[in-house]
């Protein structure tokens, strides 16, 4: 008997053991010479590392432009923090140029290298050169035959219209800050807004529906047949990297209308939930969305604040942050911190209630800064520019808010230089970026064929 209980304990402390290990393990390895070099940053200092390797090496086969990674995506400036990959992952589609896919990237800082863990299915870029002579040209063949290869690589299947390659959203648009990860989930979530919930009057404006018709069209398909078989879904589409696929959130609703662009969503760690806000007068039904959260769990969501009452806090009481928004959650306070334009906005899960913070001279916008929360100082970092709009030409510099104190503090950047010598701010107009808890620091990736800067900030 004794013998038995030893075997048993042994038996389970090894168990424990291995899965201490596998949560403890890694994707990538570190490269110990990156590694020194961010070790080595000082508070309030930033440096450029070297040129990123790119993985798996025949990702530059899917496109050229991959030789320097995903690119930063118009409207796409959000990289969310995967704990459990210790990566930074990374969606969204280009405005046209130069291409429109639905691939995934994750960036691992210890190895300085940027990973495709998702191929892309079919390029909209293409698609739209070959509708755009056809347009002009009703007679032209040539550009028929090729939509309608094109659309080869689609296919109705589980109940939505999706990429065969990966499953993934067809046409897509950008992410404006509408991605996040959920950590318990282990999946990535990208808020495509190809909505089929309008409903009455208001159902000529389904995205999905619409994109259903002209596949059918060029398929030789019956439009009403294939539209029998969508199933009750939000338009959030679900990444499973274990998986290696996309899916559609499908299941009971209600759902968010999500077809407004500018909004976000943001997995909450505290609540195990994913938040959806929207407020925003560029589509049908952008001021009736209002505030939601998803469960992972049970697969279901909730309206928070009914889109009515969110419009009214946004126009009328001015407490709450309307289109092009950025947000980050603090896990020390429990609030949701939003920047939008030159304002600051805060959400505390406690009461579900907004309220207006300090407003600063740098100009938050979802295609211009980079948004994210420090939880090594407490502090809520934006990388922006001094200014009104989103076209201010001043220098980028790092903004830091303290939710305890409401107040912004403009910190200094040194001017690095890159190997030809030009200003970092000359690298481009945007960045993508993230904060990297591991190793204490704020993620920049822009339009530079160099390589990512990394910022350690100084309380």
């Amino acid at each position: 008997m004794k013998h038995t209980v030893l075997t048993l304990v042994i038996l389970t402390l090894i168990s424990s053991y291995a899965i201490t290990q596998e949560t403890n393990s890694t994707l990538y390895k570190d490269n110990p010479e990156i590694i020194k070099l961010i070790k080595a940053i000082k508070p309030g200092e930033m440096i450029q590392l070297p040129k990123f390797d790119i993985a798996p090496a025949e990702a530059l086969k899917y496109h050229p432009t991959f030789k320097n990674g995903p690119g930063v995506r118009d409207y796409c400036n959000k990289i969310v923090y995967a704990p459990d990959r210790k990566s930074g992952m990374y969606c969204g589609a280009n405005h046209g140029v130069p291409h429109r896919l639905n691939d995934v990237w994750e960036f691992h800082l210890g190895s300085n290298t940027w990973n495709l863990i998702c191929p892309p299915g079919k390029n909209a870029t293409k698609l739209r050169g070959h509708a755009n002579k056809l347009k002009k040209n009703p007679e032209d063949k040539e550009s028929m035959e090729k939509i309608k290869v094109w659309y080869t690589g689609v296919v109705m299947k589980d109940g939505y219209l999706q990429d065969k390659a990966n499953g993934g959203p067809v046409r897509p648009w950008h992410t404006w800050d509408g991605i996040t990860y959920d950590v318990r989930a282990k999946t990535l979530y990208w808020n495509v807004l190809d909505t089929q919930n309008f409903t009455g009057k208001n159902q000529k404006n389904n995205i999905h529906q619409k994109k259903i018709r002209t596949f059918a069209k060029y398929s030789n398909q019956d439009s009403n047949e294939l539209i029998k078989r969508l199933k009750p879904a939000s338009s959030m589409y679900i990444y499973d990297p274990e998986k290696k696929r996309w899916k559609r959130q499908q299941g009971e609703g209600p759902f968010p209308l999500m077809r407004s662009m500018g909004g976000t969503i943001h997995y909450i760690p505290d609540i195990d939930k994913t938040i959806f806000y929207i407020c925003a007068g560029n589509m049908p039904g952008g001021y009736t969305e209002g505030m939601w959260t998803y469960d992972s769990k049970t697969n279901k969501w909730e309206n928070l604040i009914v889109g009515s009452k969110v419009r009214n806090l946004v126009h009328k009481d001015k407490v709450a942050p309307g289109e092009e928004l950025q947000v980050a959650y603090s896990s020390v306070d429990k609030k949701l911190v939003a920047v939008q334009k030159n304002s600051t906005f805060i959400y505390d899960f406690k009461t579900n209630t907004w309220s207006r913070g300090a407003q600063r001279e740098s100009f938050g916008h979802d295609a211009k800064s980079t948004f994210d929360y420090d939880s090594s100082t407490d502090q809520f970092l934006l990388l922006a520019r001094k200014g009104t709009n989103q076209w201010a030409k001043s220098l980028l510099a790092m903004y830091s808010y303290d939710i305890k104190t409401n107040k912004w503090q403009k910190t200094e950047m040194p001017l690095l230089k890159d190997n030809t010598g030009a200003k970092w701010k000359q690298f481009g107009n945007c960045y993508a970026g993230y904060y990297e808890p591991t190793h204490q620091v704020f993620v920049l990736y822009g339009k530079s064929k160099s390589g990512v800067m990394v910022y350690r900030h100084k309380k």
